[in-house]
């Protein structure tokens, strides 16, 4: 079966000739993968536009012993070495390295889309509270985010919680949770799949975003970008 198309690459762009001091870079990619999908991304998965141009699935749940990640490292530290690692597996442990990327990127992708609509709208309701950071939400960046320790605590122990009690047995993110009923329609779930995964890269992208941005400028990202908020603009206190 021959390999389909990078769709994330659609002029098959591939990595310049570099300079030599950044050799090290273009070592860490699979020029293949810059044109085609790798044969472990089907297009079966929702959102699958056959992107791991770094052929970094293989580095899925890894052993953590110090002997096994010392191992690990001195066999990954090329795109071509962890892609040779990636072929020489079975079928079935490449799906479970795949799967287990799968997952961890469907919670990433979760967890980024409350912080994403989190993080404006406590600047846009809580300017004064947050004096601290200059209207900053508290953040790694921004500082002032263990002045919120005890409901940090609540919610990562809630998390973990539920992490501990449904790793073994949820795939592909689906806790079964639908309390609305929004993919009880025909064909609904697959296109929900589909809109949740590619949200969650945006929400991704997005958070970062909002930490870069406060931490260079030194401003709130409500103020930097008034044209996202400008209907809430009243709510805010600066």
């Amino acid at each position: 079966m021959p390999l389909r198309s990078a769709e994330w690459n659609p002029k098959g762009l591939g990595v310049p000739n570099l300079p030599k001091q950044a050799e090290l870079f273009a070592q860490q990619f699979v020029p293949d993968y810059l044109k085609t999908s790798p044969k472990y991304l089907d297009g079966s998965l929702k959102g699958d536009i056959g992107f791991d141009p770094w052929a970094l699935t293989v580095l899925a749940n890894p052993t953590l012993s110090p002997d096994a990640l010392q191992a690990l490292d001195a066999k990954s530290r090329t795109a071509e070495e962890r892609n040779a690692q990636m072929l020489a597996m079975s079928e079935e442990e490449q799906q479970e390295k795949l799967m287990w990327m799968r997952s961890s990127e469907l919670k990433h992708g979760r967890l980024a889309m409350l912080a994403v609509a989190g993080w404006p709208l406590a600047e846009l309701f809580n300017g004064n509270g947050l004096s601290a950071t200059s209207g900053r939400a508290p953040s790694l960046f921004n500082g002032h985010l263990f002045d919120h320790l005890p409901f940090l605590f609540v919610g990562f122990a809630a998390l973990a919680a539920l992490e501990f009690k449904t790793k073994d047995t949820v795939k592909d993110g689906d806790y079964g949770f639908d309390p609305l009923g929004f993919a009880s329609g025909i064909g609904a779930i697959g296109t929900l799949k589909t809109a949740e995964i590619k949200h969650g890269r945006a929400a991704m992208m997005a958070i970062t975003g909002f930490a870069v941005q406060e931490f260079l400028w030194g401003s709130p990202v409500v103020q930097q970008t008034p044209f996202f908020f400008l209907p809430l603009g009243g709510f805010g206190h600066y």
